[in-house]
């Protein structure tokens, strides 16, 4: 498939959604009701119950819609590099069209909400209550035309007149809409193939992203199914779907709903955002600990017992180190992730010592580590005197073959027989363990209490001390009242580091920049750039609403863990060997690496990249408070195999698909709210057919994710010219 065939596909498909899809929704109420718009001035209401609204220009926007997406199609049919042109015209229409259309219909929603507003006041003018001041109430509908909704509610609010409900909430762009703006950004970026080095930008572009991009639609398109097979059309009590037309429109209406709930919710308000990032901090230190033992060919499975092990101790670190919150914070993230790291070490040194499988050791150990989280937050340990000593007798073995490794000769004994060392001391702890479980007189049983645990029954340790918790986003505002706080953000200093950023990443590219002596500069100037246009347009000092959340430093940490993972693989000698190993082993071994110590380290590495997780629920107190608790979502241990696959095993897409996986996981819990018959189990069906697209992409055609066949990617100036070049070459004589 061409990208011409590609384009003119989705202008059909923009084209009939247009005529039987909603453009927009005037309303929409409690149970996912709504009152929609179709392109020019058709309103379908399922609530039964909504006024008309004057919006204006639709005649205007059907037209212009259908000549941007007719431009579309007739630049599909243009041979030559004429497309070009055309298509980024007609998407220039498209794009402008719909805007210009969603900014006037807000427009008339906005004004239909304030005339709703007037006709309340009005109606409390007419029977005031004794509680509401009429001559202050007078004032606010007098001057109700000169404030916004928001502030004209506030001020009858202070009036004594509190309007709960007006109409018109949760007014949007619908379906129809979203696609002819798609199909309109779409025709600009492929358009943009008329300038050489776009053309090759746009050519790397479709190859990084087309496997998660076509993985992650295919499997919106089979949720789509479910969605419509497990949720009715929403109506109100008074309305009656007759007539294929209305139902058609009810059921793209409830998909488009669906899928916009979960999105909107997620990207399009303060707290929203924040809960996404909350739960996206998790699944980019497991997406991390999964991808850094895949670049070294190794199958990290044991993320869940890796976070328990971590999570353990930080909190020990949390509560019996001493001193200031500078010394005491550094060194419980430090032994979160020495827990990890010791848990992962584990399984990489069985198999570099004697090639047991990686992972079917994780996946045991994840038990192990559960089980020991099971007993030191447990309320009724009680044990019988032989158990006591059994377990007495595994520590002191424990502790003297770590004593008897630092030993050299025996170290080099046991090198020359490892196996038969094992299976020795296997022998040795197991009649040590019967001898010690024989019944002795006097035998009573013992009863222990962790001195860590709170007590009662409840699973959860004591309270971190104050000097080992990283604080959340409300107190990094410097916020210290509950509730929801409006604060003034400068989001120019959010912008410029990002900026700055993408400047380092892409001026490489640009021969002349490829010095750090002159990127660096370029970089800051960038990103003063950016602050200075944020300036420019007053975001920075912009009123914000911060809700109250557990979004805390963990975050930061995560995205620092990102870049320092990048580097290590990408940008050290050792991280060149690393990946090495996991290619080929043996010619990374007949080239110099040692097999051995590679596996054990990137275990260890990837250990505690998990473990580092136990900053966001332990040391930052995403759960209910700042302690360890048996509910810690260790889930989020297999979560990060997805994450990884996804990401394709790069820290940079790794970030982007946890991101991903956290809007979905917030937006699962908004989906049920919206539609009672859609459960948090259709993200997690969602999430599974991502995985399940990327795994299966060898048993799919392969057209279907390669960029250079489906979306024309040796079309454009770059193979005009290749072609140009055959030819010449073909004339000259040899």
């Amino acid at each position: 498939m061409s990208e011409r065939l590609a384009l003119f596909l989705l202008a059909v498909v923009a084209a009939l959604a247009v005529l039987v899809a909603p453009w927009a929704a005037i309303n929409r109420e409690t149970g996912a009701r709504s009152a929609v718009v179709l392109l020019p001035e058709r309103v379908v209401d399922f609530t039964g119950r909504t006024d008309p609204v004057d919006l204006p220009a639709q005649g205007t926007v059907f037209v212009l819609t259908l000549v941007g997406l007719a431009g579309v199609g007739a630049g599909a049919a243009v041979r030559g590099r004429g497309r070009y042109l055309v298509w980024i015209a007609a998407g220039v229409v498209l794009v402008s069209g719909t805007l210009y259309g969603m900014n006037r219909f807000y427009a008339g929603v906005a004004n239909a909400r304030q005339q709703a507003f007037v006709n309340e006041v009005q109606r409390g003018l007419d029977n005031p209550r004794p509680t509401v001041d009429v001559a202050a109430l007078e004032q606010v509908l007098a001057a109700a035309g000169e404030r916004s909704l928001d502030e004209n509610l506030a001020a009858s609010a202070d009036a004594g007149l509190v309007v709960r409900r007006l109409p018109y909430s949760n007014a949007g762009f619908g379906m129809s809409a979203f696609l002819a703006l798609v199909v309109g950004l779409f025709a600009i970026l492929f358009g943009l193939r008329w300038f050489p080095a776009a053309s090759r930008a746009i050519d790397r572009l479709l190859r990084g992203a087309a496997v998660p991009a076509i993985s992650i639609l295919l499997a919106l398109l089979a949720a789509a199914v479910v969605i419509l097979a497990l949720q009715p059309t929403p109506v109100g009590a008074s309305v009656e779907i007759d007539g294929l037309f209305t139902y058609l429109v009810g059921r793209l209406d409830t998909l488009w709903y669906a899928y916009y709930s979960m999105f909107h919710d997620s990207l399009g308000t303060v707290n929203g955002f924040a809960e996404s990032l909350k739960f996206s901090t998790p699944l980019i230190f497991t997406g991390l600990a999964v991808a850094f033992g895949f670049q070294a060919g190794l199958f990290n499975i044991g993320a869940p017992g890796q976070m328990v092990m971590g999570a353990i101790f930080a909190m020990l670190a949390g509560l019996y180190v001493p001193g200031p919150r500078l010394v005491v914070m550094p060194l419980a993230i430090l032994a979160a992730a020495l827990g990890g790291g010791l848990w992962g070490a584990l399984p990489g040194w069985l198999k570099a010592r004697f090639g047991a499988n990686e992972v079917i050791n994780t996946i045991l150990l994840n038990f192990v580590a559960a089980s020991v989280l099971l007993f030191i937050l447990s309320s009724g340990n009680v044990f019988a005197a032989a158990a006591v000593r059994i377990i007495v007798v595994i520590g002191v073995f424990v502790a003297l073959m770590i004593v008897l490794s630092l030993i050299r000769p025996v170290r080099a004994l046991v090198a020359r027989a490892p196996r038969v060392a094992l299976a020795v001391g296997a022998v040795v702890l197991l009649g040590a363990c019967i001898v010690a479980g024989l019944p002795q007189p006097g035998d009573t049983p013992v009863r222990l209490q962790m001195p860590f645990k709170v007590p009662g029954n409840e699973p959860k340790s004591q309270v971190l001390n104050a000097a080992a918790q990283l604080p959340q986003l409300p107190a990094m505002l410097g916020i210290q009242r509950a509730g929801v706080n409006l604060v003034s953000l400068d989001y120019g200093l959010l912008l410029a580091p990002v900026a700055a950023l993408l400047a380092l990443l892409l001026l490489p590219r640009w021969r002349a920049a490829r010095p750090w002596s002159r990127r660096l500069p370029l970089a800051l100037g960038v990103g003063a750039l950016a602050y200075g246009v944020a300036w420019l347009l007053g975001w920075t000092s912009l009123p914000t609403a911060i809700p109250p959340t557990k979004l805390n430093l963990s975050f930061l940490l995560a995205l620092l863990a990102a870049a320092l993972v990048h580097v290590v693989l990408f940008r050290t000698r050792w991280g060149y060997e690393l990946r090495a190993v996991g290619l080929s082993p043996r010619a990374a071994e007949y080239g110099g690496a040692n097999i051995a110590r590679n596996t054990v380290m990137a275990m260890a590495i990837s250990g505690a990249l998990a473990g580092l997780t136990a900053t966001h629920y332990v040391l930052g107190g995403a759960l209910e408070d700042y302690s360890l608790r048996q509910s810690i979502p260790t889930n989020d241990g297999f979560d990060g195999i997805a994450v990884a696959l996804l990401g394709a095993n790069q820290p940079v897409f790794i970030v982007a698909s946890a991101f991903l996986f956290g809007v979905l996981k917030y937006g699962g819990s908004v989906l049920n709210i919206t539609f009672p018959n859609l459960t948090r189990e259709v993200v997690s069906m969602i999430l599974a057919l991502v995985v399940l697209f990327i795994a299966a992409r060898g048993f799919l055609p392969q057209r279907l994710f390669d960029p250079r066949t489906w979306m024309g990617a040796e079309s454009g100036p770059a193979k005009d010219d290749a072609n140009q070049k055959r030819t010449t070459a073909a004339e000259e004589p040899t």
